[in-house]
């Protein structure tokens, strides 16, 4: 689906379309695995099959642009707007990429509402971007925000204990 299309779905609609593209996602990075492992044992299904599914994988990824999306991700996980409003979301309990778009989808939809341009609304970039952040883990993708919510908290309880005396 197009870009212009998945903007007119509903809330609900758009995140279950999100979720999809996880599971796809995944499928594609298991065939990729899959072509490493079976190298050493081949048989007929390395032979014959495994090179259908591997051109398979490959213009899924082209006809998806997954490294045109994946760019986009990147870019937008680099503004330090977005990074915050999505770390304020996310906790240590997120490990897999379907717990992150969970919590995640909301806030990149909102942004989407605001500002198309700046974050398109695209469940496949939404379920890339979550993909980013789990396979980066929370605590290393949120290091900066927590490090800045300790400080404040540091400072707003020093600020107390000097009230207080």
């Amino acid at each position: 689906m197009t870009e212009r299309s998945e903007k007119f779905l509903s809330f609900d609609k758009f995140k279950e379309r999100v979720y999809k593209h996880i599971g796809f996602l995944e499928s594609l990075d298991e065939v990729e695995i899959g072509k490493s492992s079976k190298a050493v044992n081949k048989g007929c299904f390395g032979i014959f099959i495994l090179p259908i599914f591997l051109y398979g994988n490959k213009t899924m990824r082209r006809h998806y642009k997954i490294k045109e999306q994946s760019k986009k991700a990147d870019a937008i996980l680099a503004q330090k707007e977005v990074k915050d409003l999505l770390c304020e979301k996310l906790d240590a309990t997120v490990i897999l990429p379907i717990d992150a778009a969970y919590k995640i989808t909301p806030v990149l939809y909102a942004l989407a509402l605001e500002d198309e341009t700046k974050i398109p609304f695209d469940s496949m970039l939404f379920a890339i971007i979550s993909r980013k952040i789990v396979k980066e883990g929370v605590e290393n993708f949120c290091v900066e925000t927590s490090t800045k919510a300790e400080k404040e908290k540091a400072g707003k309880s020093k600020n107390r204990k000097r009230a207080s005396d």
